[in-house]
């Protein structure tokens, strides 16, 4: 901040240097009013050896520097509510402001394209995790060196911004009196200074000095009583007698109540990225400000209380009197106002698409409560949370009871609220969620729970029975169980304290007679619940999965896959589906959601010509939620020769860097294995250096993101099939020693249903293969394990597979080496697990052919391809864009039209069946 109207020169001199040194560029114009300030001798001179224009308003006419003078009424605004939440006073204004530009640099803006000033100046990402209420009270860990042996370890601060020179938080210490920087540091956000002092957690009577807060930010916005001055045509040069006033009375002085209040300040507070001056700030502070002894409670003290029968303050009280929370949607709201108030044509707010940037620079999701308190002020969740209740005493889930009853040893499981918003497919808020959770990590083996396991449904089956479904145009619903957990019988005695918030002041406990989410045996409870239920109207459990199950009964056939509490049937009678419905209906609490549109994070469409599986919402959500909505598509996950262990003398990232990389990866992984088999590879290399990555790799991660913004509506498209008929086929590919820090090779198999991909996999081989031979031969193997399953899968299905799946190799040696104990001396070192091959090959569950490479399909997944040979495979894989679908005339052919021309098998047409 600056001080008095001498410094700007100085001020603006290091600006200078520091920003062309950031960004290579030079400052060509300075435009200003006619403030004093800048048209002093010293700045005057450094603008013209500079080479720099200055550029002046006219008098009276703020208009004429509108962007400026708009920033600064945002800043003064945005100030002002902060001030007022945390109740203090004005002679905090200058920290306000400072971290308000903090705030704004970070946000999203409408005039920059929905960047923020950060990411254009810095080409990064703003983290924002160190965000949080200006002016709350915390507690900051004092060093060890700092203290003695018995004094407390933490102090009372409050929270002023972040540090830019160093990884930690701004505090203003109470007790010391001063300015200063902590990485250790306990928020209580919702508690400011005024509400500290009521409840008496002072130590000894230790308040804040005005006159020391005031020395801090003084002098940096003028007194209304200069405007007239500073519009002045010839205004007083700011130089020598400045100088002398301030050599002459060195004594800092409070900033009056005319300078906090002032609308139209003349310092203008940059929204670029500057220096911090922060620095400067605990620099004067360290040799200007005297240090308060602070007043400790001293042991014998402490020991006194105790016998006399006194309340000791303890540290800890405070922590847990108040839970953390952020702003309420009021504070926010107020806020929004503020900025977007009165907008000119200089300063555009995106209130559309970037309404809750603020909230998120300042605290993050706060749509949804964080704190039992904050929860029980807004009747949306009051309601939510009755109706979970509702839910557990309809289920009969515990009853209260007596602590005494509770046995010896048995330790009472805590127990927590979680607040979240149920959406729609399309991301429009369906409904609040309120879900009572145990806390499970307090369980011990042994004594609160034996088995835990539970199975889930594979992706493969899921997308094997949407295939199915096109193919041969069956109707397939979606089911949601309410509560489900909560259907679960216990086996084990256990005891659960009263729900926050909802406590009835008896000190009675929980005896739990029904499972509840956050117990570690919940999900295998429900699972054995659901599992009877099943048994009992006639399903029988697949062999394949345990999480599918089929009822049979003559001609009517019906599967229902489960995922956790999401079920999908597949039914080719409507008479039959309704009798399932009903009787699901009569066991659990079930929602009909009709035929399927939204399941485990794909969207399902679905018309005359097929279905088509994809993930746009999703992929949209990642694109904003890592900058990148405004990015540039590229048109392959990675560049040509990728190598990941590229560029080894590059610096490992900074922390905060490294968990964007890993959210990245982590997010990405998951659109691979749903509906985005073409980047599997991409997601398998940048997962190898999930732990230590370097720019290098965050660079590569962004591009995968960039590719997948070409095609956010790009996915899986299962094909009605004219003669109704379900062919499996597979392709096996292996990129010998791929991997050129370990010269293992790479796998990749990929199994389509009809031409579209049902079942893939990206993967680095366990051991090191001497030959190509042998890595296109393990990497087979992997490939006719899942081929086998696949099969055996759709046979229960009611479509077995007539003959062996086909399996494509591009490797002629690996082909013959599976079908015959050929190239004995090249092969006798293969482990004996490898010739498993063989055996599937002689009982005829697959059939091996060749196919030349430019027709591998799975040769996306072991290697990063050309654009045109990236197309080709993705075409293989039944992977088309959500607006260019084929006519159902033309797509058996279509499909696998790249394979016809091998003469290796037809695709299925109006006339003819396809045939091996």
């Amino acid at each position: 901040l600056v001080k008095t109207k001498d410094e700007v020169a100085k001020v603006f001199k290091r600006w200078i240097r520091y920003v062309e040194r950031e960004s290579g560029a030079k400052v060509k114009v300075l435009r200003s009013d006619r403030g004093g300030e800048y048209l002093g001798k010293e700045l005057q001179i450094f603008l013209e050896e500079k080479g720099i224009s200055h550029q002046l308003s006219v008098p009276y006419t703020p208009q004429k520097n509108g962007a400026a003078e708009r920033l600064n009424r945002t800043l003064t605004d945005l100030a002002r509510a902060i001030l007022a939440h945390a109740q203090l006073d004005n002679t905090w204004w200058g920290a306000a402001v400072q971290y308000a530009n903090w705030v704004k640099n970070r946000m999203g803006s409408k005039g920059l394209g929905g960047k923020s000033p950060y990411s254009l100046w810095t080409g990064k990402v703003p983290n924002v995790s160190m965000a949080r209420a200006w002016g709350c009270m915390a507690q900051y860990k004092v060093p060890d060196q700092q203290r003695r042996k018995l004094d407390p370890k933490a102090q009372w601060g409050i929270f002023l911004g972040v540090s830019e020179r160093s990884k930690a938080w701004v505090l203003w210490s109470v007790a010391d009196q001063r300015v200063m920087e902590s990485r250790d540091v306990i928020f209580h956000e919702g508690l400011n200074y005024k509400g500290w002092k009521e409840r008496g957690a002072s130590h000894s009577g230790t308040s804040i000095q005005d006159p020391h807060t005031a020395s801090i930010f003084e002098g940096a916005w003028e007194d209304p009583g200069d405007e007239g001055e500073e519009q002045q045509e010839e205004p007083e040069p700011a130089d020598s007698n400045h100088e002398e006033s301030r050599e002459t009375d060195s004594t800092p002085q409070p900033a009056t109540q005319a300078d906090a209040h002032d609308d139209q300040p003349e310092q203008h507070v940059p929204s670029t990225p500057s220096r911090s001056s922060w620095q400067e700030l605990l620099d004067q502070q360290l040799s200007k400000t005297p240090r308060t002894p602070m007043k400790r409670v001293t042991w014998e003290e402490k020991l006194r209380r105790l016998e006399e029968g006194e309340a000791t303050p303890l540290r800890r009280s405070a922590r847990i009197s108040q839970p953390p929370e952020r702003f309420t949607p009021g504070h926010i709201a107020r806020m929004h106002d503020h900025l977007v108030s009165d907008l000119d044509d200089c300063m555009l707010v995106d209130m559309h698409g970037h309404e809750y940037a603020l909230d998120v620079c300042l605290m993050g999701q706060v749509h949804e409560p964080r704190s039992v308190h904050e929860a029980l002020n807004r009747p949306e969740w009051v309601e939510s949370m009755h109706e979970e209740l509702e839910s557990h005493k309809v289920n009969g889930s515990f009853e209260l009871v007596d602590p005494a009853v509770v046995p010896p040893g048995l330790e009472v499981l805590r127990c927590q609220w979680v607040w979240k918003y149920k959406h729609n497919p399309d991301g429009t808020v369906e409904r609040p969620k309120s879900r009572l959770v145990v806390m499970g990590n307090m369980q011990k083996l042994g004594v609160h729970y034996e088995e835990v396991y539970s199975p889930v449904g594979k992706h493969a089956t899921l997308r094997g029975m949407l295939g199915i479904s096109a193919a041969l145009k069956l109707d397939i619903h979606h089911m949601d169980v309410k509560t489900a957990f909560l259907h679960g019988d216990l086996e084990e005695e256990l005891y659960m304290r009263q729900p926050p918030g909802f406590d009835d002041g008896s000190n009675r406990v929980c005896r739990l007679k029904r499972s509840i989410y956050g117990l570690k045996q919940a999900p295998r409870q429900w699972y054995l619940k659901f599992d009877e239920a099943l048994m009992d109207f006639g399903f029988e459990r697949s062999e394949c999965d345990p999480a599918l199950y089929h009822f049979v009964r003559d001609e009517e056939r019906i599967s229902l896959f489960l995922y956790v509490d999401d079920l999908l049937l597949l039914c080719s009678s409507k008479v039959l589906l309704d009798r399932v419905k009903d009787f699901l209906s009569s066991r659990f609490r079930m929602k009909d959601l009709g035929e399927v549109k939204y399941y485990l994070g794909m969207q399902i469409e679905r018309d005359e010509s097929g279905i088509l599986i994809h993930q746009e919402r999703y992929i949209l959500n990642m694109l904003q939620s890592f900058g990148l909505s405004e990015a540039n598509p590229v048109r392959t996950p990675l560049p040509t020769g990728f190598d990941v262990h590229a560029y080894e003398d590059e610096p490992l990232l900074r922390d905060e860097l490294v968990k964007l990389y890993q959210s990245i990866v982590g997010s990405l992984m998951y659109a691979c294995t749903t509906t985005q088999p073409q980047i599997a590879f991409a997601v398998s290399q940048l997962s190898k250096v999930a732990s230590c990555p370097k720019m290098f790799h965050l660079q590569a991660a962004k591009r995968v993101l960039r590719y997948l913004k070409g095609g956010v509506k790009s996915g899986i498209f299962f094909q009605t099939q004219p003669q109704y008929q379900v062919q499996l086929v597979g392709f096996s590919d292996a990129d010998y020693a791929g991997d050129s820090a370990s010269r293992k090779s790479h796998s990749g198999y990929v199994f389509c249903l009809n031409g579209a991909a049902i079942s893939w996999q990206s993967k680095r081989q366990p051991v090191v293969a001497v030959s190509t031979t042998e890595s296109e031969y393990i990497s087979l193997c992997q490939c006719i394990q899942e081929g086998v399953w696949l099969r055996r899968l759709f046979g229960e299905f009611g479509h077995a597979h007539a003959g062996g799946v086909p399996v494509f190799v591009d490797n002629q040696s690996a082909i013959a080496l599976a079908q015959n104990a050929c190239l004995h001396g090249r092969t006798k070192h293969m482990q004996v697990r490898w010739h498993f091959i063989r055996e599937m090959v002689a009982a005829g569950e697959v059939i091996l052919q060749w196919c030349p490479t430019n027709r591998q399909a799975a040769d996306i997944l072991t290697k990063s391809l050309p654009f045109e040979r990236h197309g080709v495979c993705m075409t293989l894989l039944g992977m088309q864009p959500h607006d260019d679908r084929v006519p159902a005339a033309d797509a058996g052919v279509l499909v696998l039209l790249s394979l016809a021309d091998s003469m290796l098998w037809v695709a299925p047409t109006h006339e003819q069946g396809g045939v091996v």
